[in-house]
């Protein structure tokens, strides 16, 4: 045998105990039985977890070679929540490789014929009436928006058109899928474009929703609680940022506080928050993300989150499960208010009620001053009216007469005293008299004209020893128009 296929022969077998000694696990939990499994592809046999480090082999997996070497290496593979107790269904992030294990056949199949993508890493992925969606995710330095679907008959992912709102990014957030509304809701989730703001992450704090039926998308909302946006490191984004929807809540990862763990959660079909404090011996270990566990492991189906994790007694290191249920869990939690709420006195339609009504007012306040005014002159003028009969008319006969030789001076103490029925009285009753009603005209006028003098004494241009009565310029257009109503 010649050196060439010695050599060939030996990189064929050493490729090929390659592929046989690579031993991978896929982990799951069963939601019926409420059981961790797990698919060993060195052995290629389901196996259950027993307690204490022991996985009981089950059945055979029937796993074709090429599909086996189409699986990615180094990438995670992902349980996808499902409560088919029939089928369990995994994807390989990042891409959207698609596959399903039959518990009926053992079956371990590809069911995409699908490219690598590469920019839906962590993607949010769900079954809307029994066809897989995935929405978002990171790649090429971006966030996407994009919602696909999985098409049975082309076995390729196909993507939805949709019009209105979008968000910008759907990566790292909240978001769901509520088959009651048959809606899509996303919120504080981080965009990233390394064209756009130097690169820089940040969290987009508007609610989203997503009409299948309209194939619209809405901004419903904006995230206003402190406390809630507080939770977050708004620098550095996680993957998967430690969210799960359980179905109900949106779980949140933990808090430590002194002597105890606050875990918070979210209701998005009201955005209610919710907190609820634990004992730290009940929950001091319990872990509820799948990328916090660096020991053990954190299985997740719906409202069931399963860790299986090391633990250590005086003797010996064994292993524990602890299962807990997120919905029952959050029965008795304390309410926080909602996150698309406001502060009533900081909110934008309290500030915008505030200016409108402060506005009116101004407004009101001109109309009400410019009305007294209009009032005030009328009921002073009915006031002069009516008050004095025998010194208004004569008064008005005064100012008749005082308009009519406006322009030639006004006119003389004579004619005054006369035109005043003071003619008859003597020289010194005349000027006490005539100088009485010219102030009491005067202050009665004083409320139509504005002018304290409407009616002046004035030296006569011909003889400076004789006075002379005129209509003070300032006051002369509103005697007119008061003589004229």
């Amino acid at each position: 045998m010649g050196l060439g296929i010695k050599r060939v022969l030996l990189l064929l077998l050493l490729l090929q105990i390659g592929m046989q000694t690579r031993a991978d696990f896929y982990y799951f939990l069963q939601h019926k039985d409420q059981k961790a499994y797990r698919i060993n592809t060195e052995t290629k046999y389901l196996e259950r977890y027993e307690g204490n480090r022991k996985w009981l082999p089950l059945k055979a997996v029937l796993i074709d070679s090429s599909t086996f070497l189409k699986i990615p290496q180094n990438i995670i593979i992902e349980n996808i929540p499902s409560l088919n107790p029939e089928k369990v269904y995994f994807s390989a992030n990042c891409t959207n490789q698609f596959y399903v294990l039959d518990l009926k056949t053992m079956v371990f199949d590809r069911m995409d014929e699908t490219f690598y993508r590469g920019d839906n890493c962590h993607a949010y992925r769900f079954f809307r009436q029994g066809v897989l969606h995935s929405v978002g995710g990171y790649g090429f330095w971006r966030t996407n928006n994009h919602i696909i679907f999985f098409d049975k008959k082309s076995k390729e992912w196909e993507a939805y058109s949709s019009s209105g709102t979008p968000p910008p990014g759907i990566y790292g957030g909240f978001t769901a899928y509520l088959p009651e509304k048959d809606e899509l809701i996303t919120f504080m989730n981080y965009v990233h474009d390394i064209n756009l703001n130097n690169g820089a992450f940040y969290r987009d704090k508007s609610i989203y929703s997503f009409s299948f039926k309209s194939r619209q998308w809405s901004k419903i909302g904006t995230v206003y609680s402190k406390e809630f946006i507080e939770l977050f490191n708004i620098e550095t984004p996680q993957s998967n940022v430690g969210t799960y929807f359980t179905g109900k809540y949106f779980m949140i990862p933990r808090k430590a506080f002194t002597g105890s763990f606050k875990y918070h959660a979210i209701n998005p079909y009201t955005f209610e928050f919710i907190s609820l404090t634990e004992d730290a011996t009940k929950l001091s270990k319990f872990q509820t993300d799948v990328s916090t566990s660096r020991i053990g492991l954190v299985l997740r189906n719906h409202d069931l989150i399963l860790n299986i994790r090391p633990n250590q007694s005086e003797n010996n290191v064994f292993e524990e499960a602890q299962l807990v249920n997120i919905d029952a869990l959050f029965s008795k939690s304390t309410s926080l208010g909602y996150i698309d709420v406001n502060i009533w006195y900081k909110s934008e339609i309290f500030i915008g009620l505030i200016s409108v009504l402060f506005i009116s007012f101004l407004i009101w306040l001109s109309i009400k001053k410019g009305k007294s005014l209009f009032f005030k002159r009328f009921s002073y003028s009915n006031q002069f009216i009516s008050s004095d009969k025998l010194v208004v008319e004569s008064v008005i006969k005064l100012l008749n007469r005082l308009v009519e030789t406006y322009p030639t001076g006004g006119i003389d103490v004579d004619e005054t005293n006369l035109i005043l029925g003071l003619n008859t009285l003597a020289h010194d009753a005349q000027r006490y008299k005539r100088s009485a009603f010219i102030k009491k005209a005067n202050v009665k006028l004083a409320f139509i004209t504005r002018c304290l003098d409407t009616i002046q004494r004035q030296d006569s241009d011909l003889d400076r020893r004789q006075k002379r009565y005129i209509i003070n310029a300032v006051a002369f257009n509103a005697v007119k128009d008061f003589l004229k109503s």
